[in-house]
């Protein structure tokens, strides 16, 4: 790999809605190449702080209905759940073949601050993603508003926080470049 190789990777990533997706499954290796790939990410203090919860099949439906307990649970108790974002959020899990949740896994001893290990979950991410583009995969990220009252549902230990979801399936149709401001408009030389 050179760095044409790498640019033009970059420049194929793209975020695609999950109703372009088609129902062709994603095989289980093709996923755990992908994520050996997030395990690569850089990380102060080699902590690691990526953990993946991998949902396909009838898990997908299972987990939607743990979510939906959960959050009915949490409006009795007065919380406010906007329920058009919990059938939107639904539908991304019916319609992609898999669902990844990101968990931050953050350090216990608190050697490290938590934008810090956050910062290293998105780097993972990105190796997935990027992974992702290259074996032909569309990805869409969610992060739904109510994604803090999810501890349960993904049995998240006080330590770590959900990061959203990334949903993995094969695109109907490709999707057109995204344009970019200049990044010369986003660099300070200072010589």
């Amino acid at each position: 790999m050179n760095l044409e190789d790498i640019t033009r990777l970059i420049k194929e990533r793209r975020t695609h809605p999950t109703r372009f997706f088609n129902e062709q499954g994603v095989p289980k290796e093709l996923i755990r190449q992908l994520l050996e790939n997030g395990n690569r990410a850089p990380n102060h203090k080699n902590t690691e702080p990526w953990r993946f919860i991998v949902y396909s099949g009838e898990g997908r439906e299972k987990f939607i209905t743990e979510v939906k307990n959960t959050l009915e649970q949490a409006q009795q108790k007065g919380t406010k759940v906007p329920t058009d974002k919990v059938t939107k959020f639904a539908l991304h899990f019916r319609k992609a073949p898999v669902a990844i949740a990101i968990v931050a896994n953050l350090d216990a001893e608190h050697r490290l601050p938590e934008w810090e290990e956050m910062a290293a979950v998105s780097m993972a991410v990105q190796n997935i993603w990027l992974s992702a583009t290259a074996a032909g995969l569309s990805v869409f990220w969610a992060t739904p508003s109510f994604i803090n009252l999810l501890g349960s549902s993904l049995d998240l230990k006080p330590n770590q926080k959900s990061m959203g979801f990334l949903f993995l399936g094969y695109a109907n149709r490709p999707f057109p470049a995204n344009g970019r401001e200049s990044i010369e408009n986003k660099i300070v030389w200072k010589e």
